[in-house]
């Protein structure tokens, strides 16, 4: 399978999953509202409206994050499209691609509030609630981080930077002089 077809999948799965339970949510608001407990003590769904960025932060402001999230989906679709590579990086792009897609469809079709939906606690502490659009977000990151960690590079940059090795070490793209042949005579 090629790497934009692997790629292409985690998007369109992150996409399809962010979308549906997103949409489960709306449809049944106010259960959700009242909340659902998952795992007693850590984990319950629960109906929130947010208007910020990821897990609430700086809140209400739309536009601002329409326009990131627009260009953010846009550079990672076509950085996507033209690697050819097949590794941690491209992954954490795609899922980052897809959770920034998921919440600005939310973003322009719901007056700049994104559902969101999980939430984890521990006694007092609470995590601000998210959604799977925020975990693609997360979750990429830390893959693109640990990517650049272990130096990954994408197959493109690696061929373009052994290329350009080649040929600035020899000074023009000739091929390197031939050796003379063992059997030749020596001048003398």
């Amino acid at each position: 399978m090629s790497g934009r077809i692997k790629t292409g999948l985690i998007v369109v799965v992150f996409l399809v999953v962010d979308f549906v339970t997103k949409r489960y949510v709306l449809a049944n608001e106010d259960t959700f509202r009242q909340g659902i407990p998952v795992i007693d003590g850590l984990l319950q769904f629960t109906y929130v409206r947010n208007g910020g960025a990821a897990f609430g932060m700086f809140q209400g402001g739309r536009w601002p994050f329409v326009i990131v999230s627009a260009v953010t989906v846009v550079a990672l679709s076509w950085v996507l499209f033209r690697s050819k590579s097949v590794g941690l990086r491209a992954y954490a792009y795609a899922m980052i691609l897809a959770g920034a897609a998921g919440n600005l469809i939310d973003r322009l079709f719901y007056d700049g509030l994104v559902v969101d939906f999980i939430l984890m606690y521990f006694k007092d502490s609470k995590f601000p609630v998210y959604n799977v659009a925020d975990i693609g977000v997360s979750v990429g990151a830390v893959l693109l981080v640990l990517a650049m960690m272990r130096g990954e590079e994408s197959e493109d940059a690696a061929a373009t930077e052994s290329e350009g090795t080649t040929v600035s070490s020899l000074g023009d793209s000739s091929p390197p002089p031939a050796a003379p042949h063992a059997d030749a005579p020596l001048d003398s």
